[in-house]
Formats: C-alpha cells, structure tokens, sequence
C-alpha cells in the first residue's frame, strides 16, 4: 500500500514533458511574436492550445528497487519523476507558491552557428534571432502542467527591442525545468537539403537534418548516432537506474503542394556526399520539384503564413517510439508519437544561359 500511495505521487508531481510544438523555420511563422516585435507582455494564464500540433501526453508507472516513477512522453519530449521509497512530502501549486509574480514568456539568444541564419536584407534596422517562448502553463500545478510547450522560432529583432532575460521566481523556476535532469526534449530536426542549399526544379532535392537539442542547441548525437556531425534521432534519459529511449521509426516531408506528393523517409536519410543524383541510395530522402516556389502560394493545400514569401512551408513529420525500463528490459510507453513542425523550402527555377552569337568572318 505504501509504495502503491509513493505512485501516486509521483504521478501527481511528475514535471511535465518539455517539448510539445516546436515550431523551427525562417524566417519566421507562426511565432508567438511578430517579427521585429517584442513578446507580449508577460500573463499569468494558458498561452494557447498546441493539441493539434503535436501528440498529448502519455504516462506510465515504473517501479524500480528503490523507487516509484511516473514516465511520461508527448511528441516533443519525454522525463520522469520519481520518489524514493519509504519518502515523502507534498509541494505547492505555481500559484499558491508564487503569488502574482509575472512569468517571462519568451526569451532571445543567437542563433548556434550550426543553423543557417536567413540573408538580412535589412542590416542596418536589426537582426535574425532564435525566439523561445513558454505555452500552455498550468499555474494550478506543481510544475506547470503535463502539457507545457517551448515554441522556437527564428525571428527578426528590430534594433532597440527589449530583448533582457527577466528573473523572479516563476520565471526561473520555469525556465531551469528545461535543464533538469530528468526531463529531455527530443531532438530537433533541422532541413538541410543536397545537392543545392537551395533547391532547383527538376534536379532531386535531398534532405537531410541536424537534430537538434532546442534548449541548448546542441547537436544530439547518441546511440547509432554517436559518430554523426549532425547527430540523429535518438534520446536515451538515464535517471539512477531508470531508463527511457526515443527513437524516430520514419519522417514525413510534405510540401503541401498541389501536385507536389508528401515523401516519407526512413530516419537516417542516408544522402552520400558527393555522389550523384543517380547513385545515390534508393531510401535516400528526395524530391524532384516541379516548380519553383513562387506559386506557394497559388498552389498551397494548406495556408502560407504572411511573413513567408517565395517558399514552399512544408509539414516535416516525425514518428518516434519512446520506450522505459532498466536499460536491458524496456517496456514500450503508449503506441507511438508524433513530432509535427513547419519549415520553409525555396525552389528556384534556373534558367540555361544565352549562348553569345556565333560570328563567322
């Protein structure tokens, strides 16, 4: 009964998964603010629904030799939270432990060097930066609530824009739970396409990522991944004993385009530097536009942000399995996420050069 009860608890506690919508593009969409523009101003309530963006939140109970854990994943992270047997306590809601305190939202950095920043045009009324905003906190919870989110975008920052990070206690607290060590967000995947940064009709566009941690922005290279300059989708969480495994089983790239079909990928995308289109591997990720992206948004199945001009916004899809348990027995946690963001893909049409005339004497 006693360990039945620790259980519960820790379910009750459990920090919520980091991740949910991660929103990773350039320019900008769908940002939490316009560009050039700073965050709203700092509230005290739900930010949004993400539910449609990305799978809800799964959880499970794992109980180890010497603790009772509740695991938990969604499509953009996963964690535990786990109390020691024969322990106990009990916390406070955000609320009653911070009052009215004002939670910093969003936050700025650089963009890492590893990303491509988009061509400024405008250097002289600011720059590109990685926007990170907070969405959908709980304040009735201990931690924020199980479908919290971190929404990154890249974004345009007028000069003179308050771009400060803010300290009270809601804030930080909030903010350090992404660097907890019992909670990880998935890797992110970053487009990078071959054999042309920017795609060229008729020619087969290869994709492959940088996966990406979004917090630290660091390249996550573990597990079959380990030896990867852009690492791959793979996560192992590793917390006294108890394990938890993502994996990704396939990605999707959809340009949400008429005429134009989706292509489903397996999560290596194992382009060969260097080799032509005609020797690569046949499950090499590729697709051969028929246009260029300037009828987007003439052509587009689904809506084209504004501020996304010239450029295909495509859905890049990954399906992860997230499995718990010692290390060498593990358990698979519910049926399967998904990881759903958006990204922008130019096409240009290259045209053949004129042949100067032939002049005969």
């Amino acid at each position: 009964m006693r360990a039945r009860s620790l259980v519960v608890l820790a379910t009750m506690l459990a920090a919520l998964v980091t991740g949910g919508l991660v929103v990773l593009a350039a320019p900008a969409a769908q940002a939490a603010c316009n560009p050039g523009e700073p965050c709203p101003p700092p509230g005290d309530g739900p930010s949004g629904d993400t539910s449609t963006l990305s799978d809800g939140t799964q959880q499970a109970n794992y109980t180890a030799p010497t603790k009772s854990c509740s695991v938990y994943a969604n499509g953009g992270g996963m964690g535990m939270s786990c109390v020691t047997i024969g322990g106990s306590g009990a916390s406070k809601t955000l609320r009653e432990k911070y009052g009215d305190q004002k939670l910093q939202r969003c936050r700025y950095s650089e963009i890492p060097p590893s990303i491509q920043k988009p061509e400024n045009l405008r250097p002289t009324e600011g720059r590109y930066m990685l926007m990170s905003c907070l969405g959908n906190i709980d304040f009735d919870t201990y931690s924020g609530g199980r479908e919290r989110t971190l929404d990154l975008s890249i974004v345009f920052v007028l000069n003179g824009t308050d771009i400060e990070d803010r300290h009270n206690g809601i804030t930080d607290f909030l903010w350090d739970q992404f660097e907890a060590g019992n909670q990880v967000q998935l890797p992110v995947p970053f487009m990078e396409t071959r054999p042309n940064t920017t795609p060229i009709v008729g020619v087969p566009t290869f994709f492959t990522f940088r996966w990406l941690d979004p917090t630290t922005k660091e390249v996550v290279a573990q597990g079959p991944y380990a030896d990867k300059p852009g690492g791959g989708p793979f996560r192992r969480l590793d917390v006294g004993g108890v394990v938890m495994q993502a994996r990704a089983t396939s990605v999707t790239i959809d340009p949400n385009q008429q005429g134009i079909a989706p292509v489903k990928c397996t999560p290596s995308t194992p382009y060969r530097e260097g080799v032509s289109p005609a020797n690569q591997r046949p499950d090499a990720c590729s697709i051969t536009f028929p246009r260029s992206s300037a009828s987007a948004r003439k052509l587009a199945t689904k809506p084209i942000p504004a501020n996304v001009d010239d450029a295909f916004y495509a859905d890049v899809t990954v399906s992860w399995q997230v499995t718990y348990g010692d290390g060498a027995n593990m358990d698979n946690l519910g049926t399967g996420f998904t990881m759903r963001i958006r990204q922008v893909v130019p096409v240009q049409e290259v045209q053949a050069p004129n042949q100067p005339p032939t002049v005969i004497y």
